[in-house]
């Protein structure tokens, strides 16, 4: 995986360029939205005169209320779309976030306005609350020579739970939610959860069993469920141990959440922000917000790469060759 310092190089040499033409958008953006409601307030200015002058000065407060209703309402409309700039939306995505992620990883492919499908999420059994709704956006897949594919995307997935008689929405999951298919159909169920989580927190009826690691640090931090002995011995290996342990070290504030059955793995990160968003009144000069977009990519990969060979490498065959 690359390292901080490589990124600082790549954004220097390449990213700068696209950079540059995407700042330049966001500049104008804001500019246009300046203008518009600078239009908007000369227009506001121009019918209250006339409606007093209309009606007489005795009705200027109440002109003054409703032409500052309506054309607030107007203006706040039409700068929020001003904002809303697919130029520059187009520009970022396309150039900045597209090229930081195939840095990552250029086998990866992006698609900024797709996602994994809610079923998929569901599909994990990691959740038990009914689904309410469900978004997300920024999808990522490959598909590797060993058969292994990869899916990942932004996913923000609301359930519903009755507290005292009546229903409650609550956020089920909020960050990044990744899925493999891998050709070989793993042995039993396991499921990795943060500390403090319970198999009640799954959509099972008690099959699973608790399991523990060989590393104090990892068992402090997630809690181990499987179907089997066997599934544990084989799947929690050392380096998916260590990864999931070096994660939380380095984010203590965002959780993980693992499963695997037959031929899919599931991994969600837990997120406070939104990750590919750009922010138009943010400048893009600040290479720190894109150093922190690039670690939470190669951290995620990094830990994905534990969870499953991503090294496109074909599975050899067991046949025997000709000489």
């Amino acid at each position: 995986m690359k390292t901080l310092e490589d990124f600082r190089k790549f954004f220097n040499e390449q990213l700068s360029v696209e950079l540059s033409a995407a700042e330049a958008a966001r500049k104008s953006t804001i500019m246009r939205a300046f203008l518009v409601g600078g239009i908007i307030a000369v227009l506001a200015v121009l019918a209250l005169w006339g409606v007093v002058k209309i009606l007489g000065a005795v009705h200027l407060i109440g002109a003054g209320i409703l032409v500052a209703l309506v054309f607030s309402f107007l203006g706040f409309m039409m700068v929020r779309e001003t904002l809303r700039n697919r130029n520059f939306y187009n520009l970022f995505k396309g150039r900045v976030v597209e090229g930081i992620i195939r840095y990552v990883d250029e086998r990866l492919h992006y698609i900024p306005h797709r996602y994994i499908p809610s079923s998929v999420l569901l599909r994990s059994h990691l959740f038990n609350k009914p689904a309410h709704s469900y978004e997300g956006d920024d999808y990522c897949f490959m598909r590797l020579e060993n058969g292994v594919f990869l899916e990942f995307s932004e996913a923000h997935l609301k359930g519903i739970v009755k507290e005292e008689g009546t229903k409650k929405v609550i956020p089920l999951f909020d960050g990044i939610f990744a899925h493999l298919h891998v050709p070989e159909a793993r042995v039993g169920e396991m499921y990795i959860l943060p500390s403090g989580m319970s198999e009640a927190d799954l959509y099972h009826t008690g099959r699973l069993h608790t399991y523990t690691s060989d590393s104090p640090e990892f068992d402090s931090q997630f809690v181990v469920y499987a179907s089997t002995a066997s599934a544990v011995r084989r799947y929690l290996n050392s380096s998916l141990i260590r990864a999931f342990a070096d994660f939380r070290t380095k984010y203590p504030n965002r959780h993980i959440y693992y499963a695997s059955h037959g031929h899919n793995i599931y991994l969600g990160i837990t997120a406070e922000q939104y990750f590919f968003e750009p922010n138009v009144w943010q400048s893009l000069v600040d290479v720190e917000s894109l150093e922190r977009f690039f670690l939470d990519l190669n951290d995620t990969m990094i830990l994905l790469n534990a969870v499953a060979d991503l090294s496109g490498e074909p599975i050899a065959s067991q046949q025997p060759q000709p000489a």
